[in-house]
């Protein structure tokens, strides 16, 4: 048996009860920039610097899909954006003068990474407000996922350890000091029954939060793990009889008593109309918030972007889409789904870069489904992504700032402040570092510089960019990248490199010209 989760280890529900700290969210909730090198288990022997062996570059296992470790930088020597960058600084450039910050989704954000919109399963809700305060504190997107106010209550909890919907988002409001970062609020079917936009919106608390674009609401339209089926969690007789009337259950609670029973909430119907009718509605009825559409990965993606892209141009403001490829989970999906339903993730991430080809760019694209690392952000950004959302590594890394940071009997609000201190260090010590070393490394210092531009024509192909080299024949062709066994490939790089040289010894004209 194998990993399918890359990066992510089998036991990591085990990780915070003493076992090794191995995978990359754990590892680097923990060490936070050193767990970006190999060996920290603080023995002298296997210290980095004093070990034999190198970085981990085994494969886990025989891949089904074929994933962003198919896909390579490239480094530059000569001609690139080091040479502005020193004469902008004064001295020799390192990965940590390569900047991050920028915009997201309507929220200004230091990293564009984003936590996934994860629902109501204890996994999740039970860690909720250590993902929003951390979002506050590092400065990055926090989405709070469906059907929290149903099973754990709006104000008041429903069980007293469990955080309720305004639990999770006064994590971010009452430590957002930074004006960076945001807390996105996610409904479904079930939510809009009880109004839990409705509910936000008028709540006096939340104000300045709204006035200041700090607060978003996000439509449901799918998710990676079961593309047009809702959530499904297992409760005990009494809940289930509470929520009879909200949700399916395929067992009556009132009829039959077992220890549990299936809750299923439903995907949504949509139609196109149905769809920019819903969205449009969002614009009117709530326009101080941020407007964010989650989705799967569905064959009629395209359809949803240039509905989206229209309403995006119609008022007049950027629409936020998260697309969830179908390597991604956290929830109680069923395993025909987990398997053999929907697109890869890597097939949504050239959705992104066909549209932005068709000019549909008045969305801003976060890929999600099995990203881990910050290996992942700085690839997706390179071929066309905004940023990356992740659930799972979150929740890793919530569950080991937890367990190094507080004492086992800790009360919740130190609990709360270790995880939150976890999922930081995951994602600005570790992730967006690491994202910066490679970028840096072919000679960009802003995130956004990473992105493709113009083509590159080379030896009668082109090529979107040549900071990635594609390492599988079929992504080479899927992104029109450089292939790294091609025959003829240091023909193509030389007349790619020369091209580069060009274009930035123009930028390094134009930018002398006073």
């Amino acid at each position: 048996m194998f990993k399918v989760q890359d990066e992510l280890c089998v036991h990591c529900n085990f990780c915070g009860a003493g076992g090794p700290k191995l995978c990359y969210p754990a590892r680097t909730a923990v060490h936070g920039l050193e767990g970006n090198f190999p060996s920290n288990d603080q023995k002298q022997n296997t210290s980095f610097g004093r070990t034999q062996s190198a970085g981990e570059q085994f494969l886990p296992g025989y891949p089904r899909y074929k994933t962003l470790r198919d896909v390579c930088f490239v480094p530059e020597l000569l001609g690139t954006e080091r040479v502005a960058k020193r004469t902008e600084i004064g001295r020799e450039p390192l990965y940590v003068h390569c900047r991050g910050e920028g915009q997201l989704g309507g929220f200004q954000v230091k990293t564009p990474v984003v936590i996934a919109a994860m629902g109501s399963t204890p996994v999740a809700n039970t860690v909720g407000v250590d993902l929003s305060r951390a979002a506050a504190e590092g400065g990055f997107v926090n989405s709070i996922g469906e059907n929290i106010i149903n099973m754990w209550g709006y104000e008041e909890r429903i069980r007293a350890d469990q955080p309720s919907l305004k639990d999770r988002i006064r994590g971010f409001t009452r430590h957002a000091s930074s004006g960076c970062g945001g807390i996105v609020v996610q409904q479904n079917v079930e939510d809009d029954r009880v109004g839990v936009w409705k509910r936000v919106y008028a709540d006096p608390e939340f104000r300045e939060f709204l006035e200041a674009g700090l607060i978003g609401f996000e439509a449901k339209g799918g998710q990676g793990a079961k593309p047009g089926m809702g959530g499904e969690v297992k409760l005990p007789r009494d809940r289930a009889q509470a929520l009879f009337d909200l949700y399916h259950f395929p067992v009556n609670p009132f009829e039959v008593e077992q220890s549990l029973y299936q809750r299923h909430s439903v995907p949504g119907t949509a139609t196109p109309m149905s769809m920019a009718a819903q969205i449009r509605q969002m614009f009117e009825e709530f326009p101080l918030a941020q407007i964010w559409w989650k989705t799967g990965p569905y064959g009629d993606l395209m359809t949803q972007i240039e509905i989206l892209d229209g309403l995006a141009r119609e008022f007049g403001r950027r629409i936020h889409i998260t697309i969830d490829g179908t390597e991604g989970g956290t929830g109680m999906s069923p395993l025909g789904p987990m398997n053999d339903m929907g697109l890869p993730t890597l097939t949504c991430l050239l959705a992104i870069a066909k549209a932005r080809q068709r000019g549909l760019t008045n969305v801003d694209y976060t890929l999600a489904g099995g990203l881990v690392t910050g290996r992942d952000l700085a690839k997706a950004l390179a071929l066309g992504a905004d940023g990356i959302a992740m659930g799972k590594a979150f929740l890793v890394a919530a569950m080991a700032g937890r367990a190094n940071f507080a004492a086992p009997d800790a009360a919740e609000s130190e609990l709360v402040a270790a995880g939150a201190r976890g999922c930081v260090q995951y994602a600005v010590e570790g992730m967006t570092n690491e994202a910066r070393m490679l970028i840096s490394s072919v000679g960009h210092y802003d995130f956004q510089n990473i992105k493709p531009k113009a083509p590159y024509p080379v030896n009668g192909q082109t090529v979107s960019t040549i900071d990635v080299i594609a390492l599988d024949p079929h992504v080479a062709q899927m992104f029109n990248l450089l292939y790294a066994y091609d025959p003829s490939l240091w023909d193509k790089l030389s007349a790619a490199t020369e091209e580069l040289r060009r274009r930035c010894a123009t930028s390094l004209l134009e930018t002398a010209q006073p």
